[in-house]
């Protein structure tokens, strides 16, 4: 094997590496996060900015650096997937995105309870309660909407279809391991989660721009804020 064909094939491989990871690893790892932190008996004393919300910012943000090297070691930069044009626009196409998402997403948990698969009460555990946890949840919604899509959306969509060549499996495939990262809600969070995140899929490929999932993500997760009347 020649110097240039070494070269490609190390190319390669880190690309593969990191979509395995973020396909497999990363929704693995935010299982083995949430339920680590669950406690066995009762919720007291349980500190969720330790526990939960500084551990994911910290992985999230090295995960982002991670696809950030990998991609300059490719010769690209952050907006060969996607991160880039950041307009009104786009924040307002992700604003109704947001609206449009929840009503379907609303419609499929009603058909979800149909079938007894409801999100379990106990995933409340997780929500912010006091003025510090809240202040936290804030950067760690802006956190997940930025690293989550650029790794799940704007990574794995650009680079997977670029060895299978097919959008429909592509989206399939990010959306099915999306879900699966919430594993910790059980079947119906899954469903629910896997089913946004195949929206957030058709709107990065629409809009060819991670900006507006960015925008209704970090959105949809600052909700959270308001959500501990809903439990």
């Amino acid at each position: 094997m020649d110097g240039k064909n070494e070269v490609t094939s190390e190319t390669r491989l880190g690309p593969i590496i990191l979509l395995i990871f973020l396909l497999v690893g990363w929704p693995l790892l935010s299982y083995v996060i949430m339920t680590g932190s669950k406690p066995e008996t009762g919720f007291a004393g349980m500190d969720p900015i330790s526990q939960i919300y500084l551990p994911t910012i910290i992985i999230e943000w090295l995960i982002f650096l991670v696809v950030f090297l990998v991609l300059k070691r490719g010769k690209e930069n952050l907006s060969a997937i996607g991160f880039s044009r950041f307009t009104l626009a786009n924040l307002g196409i992700g604003l109704i995105f947001l609206l449009v998402a929840n009503i379907i997403l609303f419609g499929l948990a009603h058909i979800l309870q149909l079938f007894h698969l409801t999100v379990p009460k106990e995933v409340a555990f997780i929500l912010p309660r006091t003025k510090g946890e809240k202040l936290v949840w804030v950067i760690l919604s802006i956190t997940a909407g930025i690293c989550e899509e650029t790794g799940f959306r704007g990574y794995v969509l650009t680079k997977l279809n670029l060895f299978v060549n097919n959008w429909y499996f592509t989206i399939v495939i990010s959306s099915l391991f999306f879900g699966l990262g919430h594993f910790y809600q059980g079947t119906g969070g899954i469903i629910l989660t896997g089913t946004y995140g195949f929206l957030f899929c058709l709107l990065f490929i629409w809009r060819k721009s991670l900006v507006p999932g960015i925008f209704a993500h970090f959105l949809q997760d600052l909700t959270a804020l308001f959500a501990l009347s809903r439990f």
